[in-house]
């Protein structure tokens, strides 16, 4: 592993595993965040590949028991216990951590890079930091960071739905939660909580509803807006109450109920393309969501 960049197939190789899936935001301008779904199902799976050291961090998020394994960190051991799910781990890729995986392990890993930590500190106005208040081997339970996993992990399921949009909103919400929970140093300015101007509001909605397949990141939004991303994300949230995912997954249903209205005789399939969705399945879940409804019972209502 040459490459910096502890994620996707160099993550993979780290465990000693054949895949691991991955996505990547590219929505900070100097940097990138990637988030790993790293499995393993064998028991006594022995010691991880090291890590090329380079100034970055993974936060993993357990996603089942893991009751025994080791940790080394820069050759030396040191305390560790049982992760329940829904515990996170904070690894400072300048030192080389190495893991014995005794028991089976189900993670969730993202790869923050200097650069892009800085770049979220500086959108969210809560200073930058050196290091993270955590001790990996004994992990934390985060219910907020297990939410975000709990989110992301279908884009892994399936991944023809996750859109950029998506992925981003999660990898930067779970970075700027944890720097401002465990960052060291850390300084939390009190900061203006504003909206979005009527005509930004209008101008990012007209581009979302043109981009009903989600194509469209959120550094794009924030830039037709004049704004910082994670400034932008707060005024956005403000000022309509969702993010612009959301706002994305409900104007999709607003437009498949027209379609359902107008085209009895169209199949939930050619619906589901034409609103946005990836497939027939994925109109199924997102309407249930919104309206507690299958689209065919809707339109029988």
């Amino acid at each position: 592993m040459t490459e910096l960049g502890a994620y996707g197939q160099r993550l993979a190789d780290v465990f000693q595993l054949e895949r691991a899936p991955a996505f990547v935001t590219r929505s900070l301008q100097k940097s990138t965040i990637a988030v790993t779904e790293i499995k393993c199902d064998l028991h006594d799976h022995g010691l991880t590949a090291p890590i090329p050291r380079e100034d970055a961090f993974l936060i993993t998020l357990q996603l089942r028991d893991c009751p025994r394994h080791d940790l080394f960190i820069d050759d030396r051991q040191v305390p560790t216990s049982h992760l329940q799910p829904g515990s996170i781990c904070i690894y400072d890729l300048r030192s080389s951590p190495v893991a014995n995986s005794i028991s089976a392990f189900h993670s969730l890993h993202f790869y923050v890079p200097r650069a892009a930590l800085d770049a979220i500190a500086d959108m969210e106005d809560c200073g930058r930091i050196d290091e993270f208040n955590n001790r990996p081997g004994l992990g934390t339970r985060d219910a907020t960071l297990a939410g975000l996993g709990a989110a992301l992990l279908p884009a892994f399921q399936r991944p023809d739905e996750a859109t950029p949009l998506f992925v981003d909103h999660l990898t930067i919400a779970t970075t700027a939660h944890t720097l401002k929970t465990y960052g060291v140093r850390a300084h939390l300015s009190p900061s203006t909580i504003v909206t979005l101007a009527s005509w930004q509001e209008a101008r990012v909605k007209e581009i979302l509803a043109s981009r009903l397949n989600g194509d469209i990141f959120v550094s794009d939004l924030a830039r037709e807006c004049g704004l910082p991303t994670g400034a932008f994300l707060r005024a956005f949230r403000r000022s309509t109450g969702v993010s612009p995912h959301g706002w994305l997954q409900q104007h999709r249903v607003e437009q498949a109920k027209a379609l359902l209205s107008r085209q009895m005789a169209a199949s939930l399939n050619e619906v589901a393309k034409s609103s946005g969705f990836a497939n027939e399945a994925h109109l199924i879940r997102a309407f249930r969501r919104v309206t507690g409804l299958h689209p065919t019972a809707w339109t029988q209502r």
